[in-house]
């Protein structure tokens, strides 16, 4: 079961990054700088908070990276996304267990 939390708080992690770069450049490209900085604000305010408070759910799952301060962040970038963002992804988990059960 970690193994499969892992593979999904990674794949989340991975899309958020992902997510971010495109919408932070195009913000930039288009003039948008107010949307490209609170979406940065967003990555740091998260990030800042894990590290305040220590929060670090890759070392919940087992994993321990070369850089300790790595989970950290990475578990900011994840909460920044926001608890919309997680809820939906929870639902979509949901109904797909539904389909298959």
């Amino acid at each position: 079961m970690e193994g499969i939390m892992l593979v999904m708080l990674m794949a989340v992690v991975v899309e958020a990054l992902v997510e971010y770069g495109k919408s932070i450049g195009k913000a930039f490209l288009e003039g948008s700088v107010k949307t490209a900085v609170t979406q940065v604000v967003a990555i740091l305010a998260g990030i800042l908070l894990c590290l305040a408070c220590g929060g670090n759910l890759f070392a919940v799952v087992g994993v321990d990276f070369v850089w300790p301060w790595l989970g950290t962040a990475l578990t900011g970038v994840f909460i920044s996304r926001g608890a919309n963002y997680i809820s939906d992804f929870i639902s979509k988990l949901k109904r797909g267990g539904e389909e298959n059960g």
